[in-house]
């Protein structure tokens, strides 16, 4: 993979983009891009097993969340750092805790959780972080979910978010799984055509699980537990089901994620968390979402 030049590997242990853009470049992309598919984005309604698959994989979550935390209140806070549709901040909420969120904008909670608006605080993340360190906010959990992989300096993140945490806060850190050893297998062996996880500018990081431990240590956060989620680039090792050479399967590679990943979780979350962490330490899963600690 070393030889991708749109790539390169970084001293933490995970790949960038060789050619970073600047912030007002990637600014301009975003407006550009969100102006056109606003409508497109936030118009979309998820069927009942997809808002059972959003509501399990946080709850799995949450599980891990509650052994790490120490002395939970009974109002523990929560801070969602690019909150998005406002899925986590109504989870969270409708179990007692206290919520707030931020992202660049409130279209997407606006359409799917809108009783959620008075906890959602729209604007720069980097504006809004700083405002919460001057006043001297703390929260017990901050929720980092496909962010990191978007932002120009990563580590600056993970400090600032030092700044609002305390000895007992539990970091939340999801990122796509990139740069796979299933992946680089798949594109060795021909059963796939590119590096399709590389996605500029809007992917500007892209993390294993060892380069986020690194990246984040680096930065004063300690990893106490990983794990990853459904396996679905198992399915780019079947040609009637690989759905980067053919786009019409991806559909299905959907459903049969949704479908197993709702069964393993009525079985048992705590079961299905032990199952994606053993993947998470074999490098594998399409995700990867990391707890940490102040270290």
């Amino acid at each position: 993979m070393e030889n991708n030049s749109e790539v390169v590997l970084n001293n933490y242990g995970f790949y960038q983009l060789a050619d970073i853009p600047t912030q007002e470049a990637l600014n301009d992309y975003y407006e550009k891009k969100y102006y056109q598919q606003d409508s497109a984005l936030y118009l979309h309604e998820y069927s009942r097993e997809e808002l059972q698959y959003i509501h399990n994989k946080i709850e799995q979550k949450a599980i891990i969340i509650d052994e790490l935390m120490q002395k939970k209140g009974s109002s523990p806070t929560l801070l969602d750092v690019g909150c998005g549709e406002g899925f986590t901040l109504s989870w969270f909420h409708r179990r007692g805790w206290e919520v707030a969120g931020i992202d660049f904008s409130e279209y997407g909670c606006r359409q799917h959780n809108p009783e959620m608006l008075p906890w959602f605080h729209a604007g720069d993340i980097y504006g809004k972080l700083k405002e919460i360190v001057e006043q001297q906010r703390v929260y017990d959990c901050i929720w980092l979910d496909n962010v990191l992989e978007h932002v120009l300096d990563p580590e600056a993140l993970l400090k600032m978010l030092l700044q609002i945490s305390h000895t007992g806060t539990v970091l939340v850190i999801e990122v796509p799984n990139d740069f796979s050893v299933l992946q680089t297998k798949l594109l060795h062996e021909g059963k796939i055509d590119r590096p399709f996880w590389v996605v500029k500018p809007d992917h500007i990081s892209y993390f294993n699980l060892d380069g986020l431990q690194n990246l984040a240590a680096a930065c004063g956060w300690e990893k106490k537990q990983a794990i990853a989620d459904f396996p679905i680039d198992f399915n780019l090792a079947n040609p009637s089901a690989n759905y980067v050479m053919d786009k019409q399967t991806g559909k299905g590679a959907h459903v049969q994620r949704l479908f197993v990943d709702t069964l393993m979780h009525g079985i048992s979350p705590a079961q299905t968390n032990r199952y994606y962490e053993a993947l998470a330490q074999l490098g594998l899963g399409r995700q990867i979402s990391m707890f940490l600690k102040t270290n």
